[in-house]
């Protein structure tokens, strides 16, 4: 069905794919692990700063060099890095168990967790991101380099590299510098989510179990103190390493440099990005966060300064400090030890779950979630001005929507009812804005936290929202099956806030036709799901995606918050659906091929590159008069 009434400057679409970090690793990493593809250990190993690879070789197999030691830069092939440290770097992926947890905190009920893989959080993340002091001094953004000391006291807590690293390393899908692209930094706005606003102190700068500086405590105490409570750190970071902006002490002592600063053609305006909107919502924060921004994306009123693109960026860093999270969730709600031997001793046929595949989502052995660390970023704008700039769109943004569930909840996740009228908001925005019916979707990104509670209240609240959305558009009989998937079963654990943009990313890879998850711990399917799970193709096998098919997102979060998203394949066909230019249109179908290969060599390039955040800060900020 096609709807022309809808302009193409009411649509919003993505750029790009999304950059994400997490249990498993960077995102190439994580689609290899996805694939089963032989590049999962050279990417692990660029990961975990053992190898270079050369970004323009086609495989990253066939571009390695050792980074350090005594062979550094001499190649390495991979049957070699496969026998040296292929043992450790399985080891040191994903959910695992975490030495020294219950030394650090003797309340904590599991060592069972999915913290970041290999060194990065400590220096690691630093280290890829480009965030280390001698980093930053050596670089345009040098005169931030007080943020970046080496010391613990004001270098970036691990939730902010998160961010740094996610919404900065999106930009590698954009052709040309952002400056050109939005010359106007009001007209850009980072879009934040997180679960935890109180954990990590919001942005902890000096972590409690690091050492304090050979001189005792910081002299800058309220410095470190009124760090320790800024929630929106990460976000503001990202949004100041792009800003055309310079130090106090050096605009005092040059005042023209502030004046450099005002927009020419938006007079009595700055030219500095809009405030960072971050969203704390639990789970659910990040869908909430898109569901929120996008009215604004398409808003139009006298006077409204309306971004033209955003970022869409969410990190948690729920381990820190000193696990507290585990402490909060107690055993009840999370896969302990304990549990994962007591499941395997009562499978009774000699099969073993292991730690890695503890988190076993809408499988009888679901006893409880694992907790991790994760950082997302993905660009987002609308179909009028991605054409308008040969951007590569990689999918359409059909519908979105929040809701709350109250039956009987209090404020636990997905145990109540209510949840299903974000999922139906979604589906009846793409019905009635887009044309596409229940019948149009394929691929649901679940929630999936790993409790049996939480995976019937999956389904079921997804398939009423299926049902509800079908009565809506009149539509009789048997749903079509969605295929389940969820990052969390390939073991990135469950990231909170971070999930539902995690879910986002994959769904975009589906309707990319590229291969996206199933549910890889899936054995033995709930018996309490026979009814609802018959209704959804479940299996632990990848889905190989569906380049003009359609996918759902569905995120309940503490609180009773929800979100759900909507996203279709961007096609010609597609695009041809909306009222707008035709020769911009006409002249973008005929780029699109050479826009899409040059885009997917533009993202390999730079994530497969050292010091992303950094080198994309310094290829997309908005620079003064310098």
């Amino acid at each position: 069905m096609s709807n022309r009434s809808l302009r193409s400057d009411q649509v919003l679409v993505t750029i790009g794919t999304a950059c994400t970090m997490s249990a498993v690793g960077s995102t190439e990493t994580y689609q290899a692990l996805v694939a089963q593809s032989e590049e999962f250990f050279p990417l692990a190993a660029f990961d975990a700063g053992l190898v270079e690879i050369d970004p323009e070789a086609p495989s990253a197999a066939q571009g390695m060099r050792w980074a350090t030691g005594e062979n550094a830069g001499e190649p390495v092939s991979l049957d070699e890095l496969t026998r040296l440290h292929g043992a450790e770097l399985r080891a040191n992926t994903g959910i695992r168990h975490v030495p020294g947890v219950r030394e650090v905190s003797p309340r904590v009920v599991t060592d069972i967790a999915a913290p970041l893989p290999h060194d990065l959080e400590t220096v690691g993340l630093r280290r890829l991101a480009g965030l280390r002091y001698e980093d930053i001094r050596a670089s345009g953004l040098k005169e931030m380099h007080g943020l970046f000391q080496n010391e613990p006291l004001l270098s970036p807590s691990l939730q902010a590299q998160l961010f740094a690293y996610g919404a900065l390393g999106a930009l590698a899908g954009l052709p040309r510098p952002l400056k050109d692209i939005v010359p106007n930094p009001f007209e850009f706005r980072v879009v934040a989510a997180t679960a935890f606003g109180g954990n990590e102190g919001l942005g902890q700068w000096l972590r409690p179990d690091a050492p304090l500086p050979e001189g005792g405590i910081p002299k800058d105490v309220f410095a470190v103190r009124l760090a320790h409570s800024l929630g929106s750190h990460g976000p503001a970071l990202v949004s100041t390493m792009l800003s055309p902006s310079y130090s106090i002490s050096r605009v005092l002592k040059n005042p023209e440099l502030r004046e450099s600063l005002k927009s020419e053609d938006d007079v009595g305006f700055m030219r500095v990005p809009q405030a960072p909107f971050t969203a704390v919502g639990a789970c659910a924060s990040s869908l909430i966060a898109l569901a929120d921004i996008a009215p604004q994306l398409l808003f139009d009123y006298p006077g409204f300064q309306k971004p033209q693109m955003i970022v869409l960026t969410a990190a948690d860093a729920a381990l820190q400090p000193r696990y507290g999270i585990l402490e909060a969730f107690g055993g009840g709600a999370l896969m302990t030890g304990d549990k994962l031997a007591a499941k395997n001793a009562a499978h009774g046929d000699g099969s073993e779950r292991t730690v890695h595949d503890s988190l076993a989502p809408f499988d009888i052995d679901a006893d409880g979630t694992v907790v991790g660390h994760g950082g997302s970023g993905l660009l987002v704008t609308t179909l009028d001005f991605a054409l308008r700039n040969q951007l590569d769109i990689t999918s359409i943004i059909v519908g979105w929507g929040t809701s709350a569930e109250a039956g009987g909840k209090a404020h636990f996740a997905g145990v109540g009812f209510g949840g299903e009228n974000a999922l139906v908001q979604a589906l009846d925005m793409a019905y009635q804005a887009h044309g596409y019916g229940v019948d149009d979707f394929q691929y649901l990104a679940a929630h999936a936290t790993g409790t049996r509670t939480n995976s019937k209240t999956d389904l079921g609240t997804a398939l009423a929202g299926l049902r509800g959305a079908a009565e809506r558009q009149g539509r009789e009989g048997e749903l079509p099956k969605l295929f389940v998937g969820t990052p969390k079963a390939v073991g990135d654990g469950h990231t909170m806030g971070e999930t539902g943009l995690k879910a986002l990313s994959q769904a975009l890879q589906f309707v990319l036709g590229r291969q996206a998850p199933g549910v890889p711990t899936l054995r033995r399917l709930d018996p309490d799901l026979a009814d609802v799970g018959s209704h959804f193709h479940l299996q632990a096998e990848p889905s190989p995606g569906n380049a003009d098919g359609g996918a759902v997102c569905a995120t309940q979060g503490f609180g009773g918050y929800n979100g759900a998203v909507a996203l279709r394949s961007a096609t010609p066909e597609a695009l041809r659906r909306y009222a707008g230019d035709d020769a911009v249109l006409t002249a973008y179908l005929e780029a699109w091929p050479t826009i899409r290969a040059e885009r997917e060599k533009r993202e390999r390039i730079a994530r497969r590159s050292p010091k992303l955040a950094l080198n994309m800060a310094e290829m997309h900020r908005w620079v003064g008069l310098e």
